[in-house]
């Protein structure tokens, strides 16, 4: 009996180190950048998403973090990939880079089907999902990934693109979460 106990005390300890663990690693700090670039999503072959949707959010990505920069003033300049020859020296850069995971398009058939579902009327059928890594410019390492996956909102909102402006305002509160701490 006795035996059980430290086997479950062990588990315990082991969980909870594994949890602060992790809880440490996900806190990223984006104080010490200047400037963001975004680079063109790259989209896999044989993606239902057409190869402009990869410009497409990078588009919107950048349109998002400029509009959440405006007040707070997070950033000094929010780029596209190949505008950055506007880049002073000495500016610490971060650079994003993502790819397409998810390109959904709305269908008749998920929207009849919605409709009898209680409330299924905020249920988006069009999504879109990305893979996104935060690179520090200068020394070329990855310091954050994640995914996000965001679907329309609704019978109004019901396109891809709907879900990539929201995509790339999901994008666009992570990093101001994140320079903040």
């Amino acid at each position: 009996m006795k035996m059980r106990w430290y086997v479950g005390a062990i588990l315990v300890a082991t969980l909870i180190l594994v949890t602060m663990e992790t809880g440490r690693s996900a806190e990223v700090a984006l104080k010490d950048y200047d400037i963001v670039v975004v680079e063109n999503l790259k989209v896999p072959t044989g993606s239902p998403a057409p190869e402009s949707s990869g410009l497409q959010m990078a588009e919107k990505a950048v349109y998002q973090i400029s509009r959440y920069n405006e007040k707070p003033k997070l950033f000094d300049m929010v780029l596209i990939e190949g505008k950055e020859q506007g880049i002073p020296a000495g500016k610490k850069v971060l650079v994003i880079k993502g790819e397409v995971k998810e390109y959904t398009r709305q269908s008749v058939g998920r929207q009849i089907g919605r409709s009898f579902i209680p409330g299924g009327e905020f249920t988006g059928t069009a999504a879109f999902a990305a893979h996104y890594q935060f690179i520090d410019k200068a020394s070329g390492k990855v310091i954050y990934e994640t995914d996000l996956r965001t679907a329309s909102g609704g019978r109004g909102n019901d396109t891809v693109e709907y879900a990539m402006d929201r995509n790339g305002e999901a994008l666009a509160k992570l990093i101001v979460k994140f320079k903040g701490k």
